[in-house]
């Protein structure tokens, strides 16, 4: 690469939220909302005034069950509980009672008592500390932004056209990133936004590349200015060299986001013979079928939570085992684990007013299971019942130590016996113990002893571990997956399950990284779980190196000290050696350039 072009790159990195490689020129997201004008109304108007915001209720309504329904842009679980999420502001909270009883008390038209209760509900919800909680407020923005179409009588739709450019927003709420993707954008920049954030899901489901946590762009780039954004790494480039354009130009046609991709290899396995089992990680029996499409053996991971629809509607007894009983037939004999509610409290119960300060270290996951134990038993007895000739394995999520592994085996003991009692059929699904902070890794001796096979949650375990907050993008720079007390610590735990003789499988964001992939089959990973996209790249992947070559990585980045000096060793070692994976450029950054923001 020329000095001089290399010199007038700009690389600013953030957060990557949604994969894939984007090129394109810049568009400011133009806020299309126009002033509410306060007016007053008379007194016998009132009524008329209700009925015109009651009608614009129902219209938005009917819009979020068409979108709940996949109607609209046939949506994936995942989208459907957003929508529904503010389908529930709509029908079942105070929201729309507060206004009817602002235009009456102070005769207000419907716009401005619509701003005023979303004002006030926004700042509220913006207080909470907790991010999962806090973000609520776009979807209670969006919410009102349709309210305000609906009165206005004007579809809930942008007339700027975004096709094939890279968006820079602030901030997107959900119904402007579906807007987005009529409008195939090549990728979107945000300032704010985490992993979890809405239009971060959004952008995955829709298979938009993405990077949040990018600062004031204008500073670096104007409208139309070319821009290329690399969600694998969450890299955004200004500038590009004519080395680099190309480099990414080939890696777009490439990129696990395009529809043309090479035939799949028959088999996940490496150059020199070892099988490397991968499954997929899905909330519905839909998504497998397209997983096992691209070669996924199995369901390594079946989020249960997906059951729950809305705050509080924990599915009945009978309801869970039909669904179980449906994941598990589309998985077959390569069988699917399916873990417990990974939730906290103000899901279970839909109780708002029960939140805690934090509560990624509050009452969730197998905690609250064990707290909560009316539902947890619910939920095992349906499982058992469902595993009756199915291949259905129990897997606890955030486990910290043996007690909560007894525990649930007393449980499970109990519910076998009462099952058994009524003449009930049930199978004998066995026990898994997804690992995911420090002290589960500082037990995995103990822990892989309890229990028939151990899962590997990446994605919490780095957030745990260097103690910082995987969705708050203030801190994306110390979220470093490559830390050697990471690598140490995934290290530990395969060990554990291979002194063991126990199967250990990696279900986090890791797993689904071909730039992290090596490292795992390096340290001894033999299954990986990951996302429907992940997979056919993985598995082309896979098939294209050895065994051997990732232990002579491992013994590389053994000795490295740093999160920075790991990864460019990676870099180092994936140009010398698979250079046809990992084309010049796509991997060697220039991080000299790169702008901390």
């Amino acid at each position: 690469m020329d000095d001089a072009a290399a010199q007038s790159e700009k690389r600013i990195r953030g957060l990557s939220v949604s994969y894939g490689i984007g090129i394109g020129n810049v568009a400011f997201y133009q806020d299309e909302s126009r002033p509410i004008q306060r007016t007053k109304i008379r007194s016998n108007d009132v009524k008329s005034e209700i009925e015109r915001f009651r009608r614009a209720v129902q219209e938005s309504v009917a819009e979020l069950s068409d979108l709940v329904a996949g109607k609209d842009a046939d949506p994936g679980e995942t989208i459907n509980d957003i929508f529904s999420l503010q389908l529930l502001i709509l029908e079942q909270s105070s929201f729309t009672a507060n206004v009817e009883a602002l235009i009456t008390s102070e005769h207000l038209n419907s716009e401005w008592a619509l701003k005023t209760v979303s004002d006030e509900s926004i700042l509220k919800q913006s207080a909470v500390t907790d991010p999962h909680l806090s973000e609520k407020r776009l979807d209670i923005e969006d919410v009102r932004d349709r309210l305000h179409s609906a009165l206005k009588g004007v579809k809930n739709e942008r007339s700027i056209s975004y096709d094939g450019k890279v968006v820079f927003a602030r901030e997107l709420k959900p119904s402007a990133m579906l807007e987005l993707s009529k409008n195939k954008p090549a990728a979107v920049i945000t300032e704010r936004g985490g992993w979890t954030s809405h239009a971060s899901i959004l952008a995955r489901e829709l298979r938009m590349p993405m990077v949040s946590g990018i600062r004031n762009l204008s500073n670096f780039a104007s409208e139309g200015t070319e821009v290329i954004v690399d969600g694998d790494s969450g890299t955004i480039i200004i500038g590009a060299a004519g080395n680099t354009l190309e480099t990414y130009s080939s890696r777009l046609k490439t990129s696990s986001y395009q529809e043309e991709l090479p035939a799949l290899p028959a088999s996940s396995q490496t150059v020199d013979g070892h099988q490397i089992i991968i499954r997929a990680n899905v909330d519905i029996p839909e998504a497998y079928e397209q997983a096992r499409r691209f070669g996924a053996e199995g369901i390594g991971l079946f989020r249960s939570e997906s059951l729950i629809s809305r705050p509080g509607r924990i599915p009945s007894e009978d309801a869970q085992v039909k669904a179980y009983r449906e994941i598990a037939d589309v998985a077959g004999d390569a069988g699917v684990r399916i873990r417990t509610f990974d939730i906290s409290i103000d899901r279970l119960n839909g109780n708002e007013t029960q939140t805690e300060a934090n509560p990624s270290l509050g009452l969730r996951s197998i905690r609250l299971s064990l707290d909560e134990q009316v539902h947890f038993r619910i939920q095992i007895r349906a499982i058992l019942r469902a595993a009756s000739d199915r291949k259905i394995d129990i897997l606890l999520p955030m486990v910290s130590g043996v007690s909560e592994i007894l525990q649930t085996k007393e449980v499970i003991k109990d519910e076998v016996s009462r099952l058994k009692s009524a003449g009930i059929s049930i199978g004998e699904p066995r026990l898994g113990a997804m690992i995911e902070v420090p002290s589960g890794v500082l037990m995995a001796n103990e822990i892989v002893r309890m229990v028939d096979f151990i899962a590997l949650g990446t994605n919490d375990l780095v957030q745990y571990l260097l103690a910082v907050d995987r969705d708050n993008d203030s801190v994306a720079e110390w979220y470093q997956t490559l830390h050697p007390a990471v690598i140490r610590a995934i290290s530990t735990v395969l060990s554990a399950g291979a002194a063991a003789d126990k199967k250990v499988i990696i279900c986090g964001e890791m797993a689904g990284s071909p730039f992290y992939a090596p490292v795992l089959i390096g340290l001894g990973a033999r299954e990986l779980s990951m996302n429907i996209n992940s997979i056919s790249q993985i598995r082309r992947l896979v098939s294209s190196i050895t065994l051997v070559q990732t232990e002579t990585l491992i013994s590389k980045i053994s000795l490295c000290e740093t999160s920075d000096e790991t990864e460019s060793t990676l870099r180092s070692f994936y140009a010398d050696h698979w250079s046809d994976i990992f084309p010049s450029g796509s991997i060697a950054l220039n991080t000299a350039n790169q702008i901390k923001n």
